[in-house]
């Protein structure tokens, strides 16, 4: 699942000869409608769009086609609807606080120092509105080259405390580091869950050798 926000140029956006007309992020997909003015017997069309891939490409599925612009604007609304309750079911299993971590939470990024295995909180921008969420917000940098202090790099490997999701972020993504006073206690206990993990990792590695 992608929390990013996803930025488009101002060029047409086109699937096949269909061009996007609407489109509707929400969870683990995008709706889009569509329409292709060349086609008179089924100029429009609603489709999913995901990128639950490990390329990040987007994956079109789901299509249907009318020649009928309210039934197919009636399909796009019913499942970006459909979408909204599903996000909403996924926020209700949630089991730690939600209010948005801001920059009174945090030490400021500063770049001239390395953020590598610290933990560290997403600005909210970077996220999809939906996510904006400290279960989302929270992480440990796990490495990259944006990571390091004055690095010329701008990627940073990251580690979701709550979910355990590993995905990748600019250094710009980050809003700043955890002030140790303002860190939730299931984010301690999460910590102290991979550090037993990677000992027990380092053992194993210690009586291979």
């Amino acid at each position: 699942m992608d929390w990013s926000v996803k930025n488009v140029g101002n060029e047409k956006r086109m699937v096949d000869t269909y061009e996007v007309k609407h489109a509707v992020c929400l969870g683990d997909k995008e709706i889009l409608f569509l329409e292709d003015g060349k086609s008179p017997g089924s100029p429009y069309m609603v489709c999913n769009c995901s990128w639950d891939n490990p390329f990040g490409v987007e994956q079109y599925s789901e299509g249907v086609v009318s020649a009928d612009y309210l039934e197919m604007m009636a399909e796009f609304i019913s499942r970006a609807t459909a979408q909204i309750e599903a996000v909403k079911a996924e926020r209700a299993k949630i089991t730690v606080p939600l209010e948005p971590l801001t920059l009174k939470h945090c030490v400021p990024d500063d770049a001239g120092e390395s953020i590598e295995d610290k933990v560290a909180v997403l600005r909210q921008e970077s996220l999809r509105p939906e996510y904006r969420t400290a279960d989302k917000q929270l992480i440990l940098v796990t490495g990259g080259f944006g990571a390091q202090g004055k690095a010329r790099g701008r990627a940073v490997y990251v580690v979701n405390l709550y979910s355990g999701k590993e995905s990748r972020w600019n250094r710009s993504d980050i809003l700043g580091v955890i002030k140790p006073e303002c860190m939730p206690d299931w984010v301690k206990e999460r910590l102290w869950q991979i550090e037993a993990e990677r000992q027990v990792k380092h053992r194993k590695q210690e009586q291979a050798r």
